[in-house]
């Protein structure tokens, strides 16, 4: 074996070793969320506060904002880290991040990665 060959797989070893040690030991859970909250809530400004909130990576809206002389709603996802392997425990870890900020009166749980989400039978509203 010529000495390029070794510098080259030497090379090629290292990069593939970079990889692996960057990569996420958990994929992202993709969640729909509807939020509940006050009339005077600013949408724009709480998906900015939820972007920051420990293990979130990406937040967007999903609907448009409806409004009543109660409050309003809107249905939003959210792609976070998880915090656990345990489903349920992190579907309740991420609303409650969510209700815990300013304006917020429910937060129920739609889906995860796409398919409609129920825990015995009920929704999830935290």
């Amino acid at each position: 074996m010529s000495q390029k060959t070794k510098e080259l797989k030497s090379i090629i070893k290292k990069l593939v070793l970079e990889y692996e040690e960057t990569r996420l030991d958990k994929t992202l859970l993709n969640v729909n969320l509807v939020l509940k909250c006050d009339k005077s809530t600013h949408i724009p400004d709480t998906l900015t506060r939820i972007r920051v909130l420990p293990t979130v990576s990406v937040v967007g809206q999903k609907s448009p904002v409806s409004r009543n002389e109660r409050g309003a709603s809107v249905e939003i996802y959210v792609k976070f880290l998880p915090g656990t392997s345990e489903t349920y425990k992190n579907l309740i870890s991420i609303a409650e991040l969510v209700k815990g900020l300013p304006g917020i009166k429910t937060v129920r749980v739609v889906s995860l990665g796409g398919r409609e989400v129920n825990y015995r039978g009920k929704p999830i509203i935290v």
